[in-house]
């Protein structure tokens, strides 16, 4: 587990940035990524704390949680490096599309991994659309959403298929661990005003 934990100092301070870049911004990758990040967080705190307390269990959550977003920070690195010239905010401006194609590829590999039958040339094409989206600089059209769902409906054979990928397996894990994402706001009512 030390091993785990060292490396995952070693992921925080290489992508630190990027991750507080994704928050500021309000990005959608950030909320894909945030899940797994806090899962992770929270463990390494508890793991200062009381490092007798992981079992195998915990620690394959945490082996997962790190493999999972070091790849998918990789690729986004990959995109903001090749496609964007490093430039952030020109990056964000594509962040629905990465995010559309960082779920694509999670959706392949569980439709491997659990042998269901799927149409593996729509969903390349599909990937290959998305992808000419970001290298030619389209503009991203409102319906987008609506297009890549019912894409992935015509890949997918079997009718009872429910996707249960990596962030939402975290989410529960966060569930479970009370880990709470959304911060609540404090809201003015009118009543209020009046005694300001």
């Amino acid at each position: 587990m030390k091993k785990l934990l060292k490396d995952y100092q070693s992921w925080i301070s290489d992508n630190k940035y990027i991750y507080e870049h994704l928050a500021t911004h309000q990005s959608i990758l950030y909320n894909r990524f945030q899940p797994v990040y806090e899962v992770l967080s929270f463990l390494y705190e508890e793991s200062n704390s009381n490092e007798d307390s992981f079992n195998e269990d915990i620690e394959k959550i945490f082996q997962v949680g790190l493999e999972y977003l070091n790849m998918q920070f990789v690729t986004c690195k990959i995109y903001l490096e090749k496609n964007f010239n490093n430039d952030f905010h020109d990056f964000l401006h594509y962040d629905r599309v990465i995010a559309y194609l960082l779920f694509i590829e999670d959706l392949r590999y569980e439709l491997l991994e659990k042998k269901i039958k799927f149409n593996q040339e729509e969903l390349d094409e599909l990937s290959d659309y998305l992808e000419s989206i970001i290298i030619k600089k389209q503009p991203i059209q409102e319906n987008l959403s609506l297009y890549v769902d019912a894409r992935i409906s015509k890949t997918i054979k079997t009718e009872n298929y429910h996707f249960t990928g990596i962030i939402d397996i975290f989410v529960e894990i966060a569930d479970t661990l009370g880990i709470d994402f959304f911060e609540e706001q404090e809201y003015i009512l009118g009543k209020d005003l009046e005694n300001e």
